[in-house]
């Protein structure tokens, strides 16, 4: 999805100026995507509506509840729009910063029930790793059936090399090669693998029939490499059922896509500028079967037959993974 497309949506939808045609999409894409729904809030805090939400309360006799310097104070509080990508990286909107009154007023009071406005997602954080709290790699085990652990193939944890400093804190990971202790046949790979494996089964009571979804993210960097050579980073999602997991053969690094119930990805090329982070980013909407989801980062050599492939990675890092539940309100 074009974010200039969703931009445009959502500004529309908040200036109440959508066509009959953009409305319709306008309601597919906030009960299909999360990071949309998180754009949308990002975008409707500097739209006004928490100056609205102020003023509402003042104009339907509310404000006993809070006094005028404090109106005056929400209201000072708006802030420039972000782009997607900054938003991702600082995941601090200051719209949490409005007191839980006028949120409950967004939501409950002068919005919704005359506009429709999409409720904001329920989110459970699972995992986040920045490697600022520990010296110890992921497990070279690469893909592992052991739930809520770091693993994959040969890494480390650095600090600033390369001309490449850490998208936050101090160290970050170098994927160092595309193999692991006991990998057969290593001498053909050229994908850097780390995973993790959620199990949600605990989580199944957040599960809504208006939609729950997983998101990941991670930050990625390389050092300066020749012009010829290309490189990718990936994130891939998949959502499996205990059988599977309990299976060998379906458990499988090249075959567990096969027998999953859901799946997403996203590929995209890693540009050759230490000095800025990539973002990758990717969602799926979670079967109501789904026990567990396995989260797959990757850092690979280029996809044509005439790339250059190594088994080792001369200066290719990861940092900022982010995972996340989500669940629209039913």
């Amino acid at each position: 999805m074009n974010d200039k497309y969703v931009d445009h949506l959502i500004q529309s939808y908040l200036d109440n100026c959508l066509t009959p045609e953009e409305q319709a999409r306008f309601s597919e894409i906030m009960l299909e995507s999360e990071a949309a729904r998180l754009r949308f809030w990002a975008i409707a805090e500097i739209h006004g509506l928490a100056s609205q939400a102020t003023d509402s309360l003042v104009h339907s006799g509310l404000n006993a509840f809070c006094n005028q310097d404090e109106l005056v104070t929400l209201r000072d509080k708006s802030k420039p729009v972000e782009s997607s990508a900054t938003y991702y990286l600082g995941r601090q909107s200051s719209f949490a910063l409005l007191s839980g009154l006028v949120l409950g007023v967004l939501i409950s009071v002068f919005t919704w029930p005359v506009r429709g406005m999409p409720q904001k997602p329920v989110v459970t954080n699972i995992a986040m790793e920045s490697f600022e709290s520990t010296s110890s790699p992921p497990e070279v085990v690469g893909l592992t059936n052991r739930s809520d652990v770091w693993g994959g193939d040969f890494s480390e944890i650095t600090a600033a090399q390369q001309e490449v400093e850490p998208a936050d804190g101090k160290q970050m990971l170098q994927i160092l090669r595309a193999d692991y202790f006991g990998k057969p046949e290593p001498d053909a790979s050229y994908c850097g693998d780390l995973y993790r494996l959620v199990d949600l089964r605990s989580m199944r009571h957040k599960f809504t029939k208006d939609g729950t979804f997983i998101h990941a993210s991670a930050l990625f960097n390389m050092s300066p490499q020749p012009s010829r050579e290309e490189f990718r980073h990936s994130i891939r999602l998949m959502a499996l059922t205990s059988d599977v997991i309990s299976n060998p053969v379906q458990f499988d690094a090249l075959m567990v896509e096969e027998y999953a119930s859901a799946m997403a990805r996203q590929n995209l090329k890693l540009d050759n500028d230490p000095q800025t982070w990539e973002l990758g980013d990717c969602e799926l909407r979670l079967p109501a079967d789904t026990d567990f989801v396995l989260i797959h980062i990757g850092i690979t050599y280029g996809h044509s037959e005439d790339s250059i492939r190594r088994i080792t990675f001369p200066g290719q890092f990861v940092d900022d993974i982010q995972i996340t539940l989500s669940s629209n309100p039913e």
